[in-house]
This record gives structure tokens, C-alpha cells and sequence, in this order.
């Protein structure tokens, strides 16, 4: 039985091991969070004013976190290797859709990989700047850098969701519950890009099944060429 996704699959298992050390690296806490925030990395990607950075990594006496800092700024130097890897993943995906149903639209899918790899390192270029300032510095430029680069990433990610659709309409009861997924997924980042709150959170969420999903998929999708699909 052909499965070809299976390649892609092998560079998704590194996105899941390297989400898992991740996970282990950025903090749990914070000092606290915005309103409708629980995952502190997620939080700090859509901070938006000085008093809100301050009130994450500034003890109740004034003095900065180093702890806090130092796991942040940690985790955010190993999410280099994550987004090269995440990226990769959907851009070989696309690519691979593409090669199957000789279909060119899917290559957007790819160019837009690099978009949100770009996006996602600039991105960490704010997020360094601002912890490195947290005593001395004002945040508010790279605040504003900052919505723009964590909108790119994340509007980027459900842009090559949106593109894969098409793809997993075409397969089985597995592959319809993925783009039904990357559909309500997209649903909710714009809703999060109109509103931020717990939505965001949830927003994140969904990025993160749909990515698990889709790896499960290169290993139990078969090539529909021969009239099987999953």
C-alpha cells in the first residue's frame, strides 16, 4: 500500500518532538497574564501594551523575573529550529499535493510557508528586544512590530490551511474532520484577530490538533490514485 505522505511524516514527528521539548522549556506561569490568557508564551506572542508586559515579568515588588526571562528567552531561541521544522513540514506537504493532483494552487500553500517562517523569526526579534529592555527599555515599538509579525505567523498558518482543504475534502472521513478543523480553526483566528481573548488561546489550540492530525495523516494516508484514501 503507497503512502505518500510518508516522508512528510518523518519531518512531522520532529515538529512533535520539538513541540513537546517546548513545551517543557517555556515557563508554565507567569506574574499575570492578560485577561483570557492561560499558556504564557502565547500570551507574550500577543501582548499588546507596556503595562501588560510588565505586569507577565515584573515581580509584585518591581524586580524583573530573571527566571521567568531566562525560560522565555530560551524557549524562544529553540523555536528557531521549530518554525524551520514546522514550516518545512507544511511547505512538503503542500508540495506533495501538488506532485498528487498536479494541481499548482497547492504550491501557494508552499510559498506561503516561507512567508510565515520569516514572519515567525521576526517575530522572536521583538520578543528578544522586549525582554531585553524590560528594566531600562520602552517595549512600545517593538510592541507594535509585534502584532504585525504574530499576525503574518499565525494568518500565514491558516492561509495554507485554507489552501489545503481542498485536499482533505476530496478523502475520506479522516481527511473531511481536517478540513473541517483547518475551517473552524481559521474561523477562529479571525475572531481572534477582531477580538483577543480566550478565543486566541483557543485559536492556538486548534493550529496545534490540526498540525497533530495532519502528521497522523501522512502515515495512514494512502495514495488515492489507486481509489483509496483516508
Amino acid at each position: 500500500m503507497h503512502r505518500p505522505f510518508l516522508n512528510v511524516g518523518y519531518i512531522g514527528l520532529l515538529v512533535f518532538g520539538m513541540s513537546l521539548i517546548l513545551l517543557m522549556v517555556f515557563p508554565f506561569t507567569a506574574s499575570r497574564l492578560p485577561d483570557g490568557f492561560f499558556t504564557p508564551v502565547i500570551a507574550f506572542e500577543f501582548v499588546q501594551t507596556r503595562v501588560e508586559v510588565l505586569q507577565m515579568f515584573l515581580q509584585t515588588n518591581g524586580a524583573v523575573r530573571k527566571d521567568l526571562v531566562d525560560a522565555m528567552n530560551l524557549g524562544n531561541r529553540l523555536d528557531y529550529i521549530y518554525m524551520v521544522l514546522y514550516a518545512l513540514f507544511l511547505m512538503v506537504f503542500s508540495v506533495k499535493c501538488a506532485q498528487l493532483s498536479e494541481k499548482r494552487m497547492y504550491y501557494i500553500g508552499a510559498a506561503l510557508s516561507l512567508m510565515v517562517l520569516g514572519a515567525d523569526a521576526m517575530e522572536n526579534i521583538q520578543l528578544f528586544a522586549i525582554t531585553a529592555g524590560l528594566e531600562t527599555g520602552n517595549p512600545e515599538p517593538f510592541l507594535g512590530r509585534l502584532f504585525i509579525f504574530t499576525w503574518i505567523k499565525w494568518g500565514g498558518i491558516g492561509a495554507v490551511f485554507l489552501v489545503l482543504v481542498p485536499w482533505f475534502l476530496k478523502g475520506r472521513m479522516f481527511s473531511k474532520i481536517i478540513a473541517l478543523a483547518m475551517i473552524i480553526t481559521v474561523m477562529l483566528g479571525v475572531a481572534a484577530f477582531l477580538r483577543r481573548s480566550v478565543i486566541t488561546e483557543i485559536f492556538a489550540l486548534g493550529v496545534g490538533l490540526v498540525f497533530l492530525m495532519m502528521i497522523i495523516y501522512c502515515f495512514v494516508g494512502v495514495d488515492r490514485r489507486f481509489g483509496h484514501d483516508t
